[in-house]
């Protein structure tokens, strides 16, 4: 095999729906292990695979927003002429992917408008078999997260009087858009749990922890911009809750997801990202289908919490059930 040849992966998502494709990725790059890959994706997208393998050896930049897009798009196409990809392994399945890209390479591979009733990572898995043409690796999500990171995430814990011997579950409120109530009304009816039920869920933990001798720290790592939309959680939860604040740090982030023995998050890039780093995921799920998007993570590593048959938002799930499920995993 030529070792000039190229492969160019497709994925414009937040951090989330790239690592999702980490398996896919990894699988690429196993069975072809002289070629150097590309990818386009946003700066987001970027910055959740920095590190992720140096055959990786460029990302190219894409904004999806307008009139960004529009500006980009000529200009971008046109450079990526010049690499010569030997296959484009398209993990979107918008038709507009493949109607600017599909020229770039004699060899396309792109998933399906209507995909099948499968996960997500499965069907980028399914698209890198057919474009490789051989049985391939089936493996887990991956995170890369820096020894470093994994420092500051305790020194940050121990910054805010966290008992580094108690159990820690970490609570995630917000969304992408959560903070833009003129937007992403489906976000809101299926991500937002209100706040009175995560502090209730925080009390209860509480209680529960202290009724089988324990002690279980409940956290909210806060970005600067989403304080105002988690403070209100601390306030109602009486001290059930500690919210972290610190300027942004990815690589702590990261490090921080890997502490905690516990996630409770509805369906956003951190359900992912902690399934990734091996944290057990309680995963709050309304108007998504779990068997496309629910965490790619053995079974004994999450729960799936919807709400009762008939109601269709998130706050229809009881923080009472959703306690108890937390317990019973410590």
């Amino acid at each position: 095999m030529a070792k000039s040849e190229k492969y160019l992966v497709v994925r414009v998502g937040r951090g989330g729906d790239l690592v999702m494709i980490t398996p896919a990725l990894r699988a690429l790059l196993d069975a072809r292990p002289e070629a150097e890959v590309h990818l386009l994706t946003m700066k987001e997208g970027a910055r959740v695979l920095r590190g992720f393998d140096p055959r990786v050896t460029r990302v190219w930049d894409y904004s999806r927003r307008f009139p960004s897009r529009l500006l980009q798009e000529r200009r971008l196409k046109s450079a990526l002429r010049t690499e010569d990809y030997h296959a484009v392994l398209c993990f979107e399945t918008r038709p507009f992917y493949r109607k600017w890209l599909g020229e770039l390479a004699s060899s396309w591979h792109g998933l399906e408008t209507s995909p099948p009733p499968a996960h997500f990572t499965d069907g980028c898995l399914d698209l890198v078999a057919a474009a490789v043409d051989e049985p391939i690796m089936r493996g887990a999500l991956e995170l890369p997260v820096s020894d470093e990171g994994r420092t500051r995430a305790r020194a940050l814990l121990a910054d805010h009087g966290v008992n580094p011997d108690a159990r820690l579950v970490g609570l995630h409120a917000t969304f992408s858009g959560s903070g833009n109530p003129l937007k992403d009304r489906r976000g809101r009816r299926h991500r937002q749990w209100p706040t009175a039920s995560w502090a209730e869920l925080a009390r209860l933990l509480r209680q529960g922890a202290r009724e089988r001798d324990m002690e279980v720290e409940v956290i909210i790592d806060s970005l600067p911009e989403e304080y105002e939309l988690v403070a209100p959680i601390a306030a109602a939860s009486d001290g059930a809750v500690k919210v972290l604040t610190a300027p942004p740090d990815f690589e702590r982030y990261k490090g921080l997801l890997a502490e905690l023995d516990l996630l409770v998050s509805p369906n956003t890039g951190p359900m992912h990202m902690a399934a990734a780093l091996g944290t057990h995921v309680v995963a709050l799920f309304s108007g998504w289908s779990t068997l496309d998007c629910g965490p790619y993570t053995p079974a004994e590593r999450q729960d799936i919490m919807t709400p009762p048959a008939g109601n269709e938002r998130l706050a229809a799930i009881k923080p009472a059930e959703v306690a108890t499920r937390v317990l019973s995993r410590f």
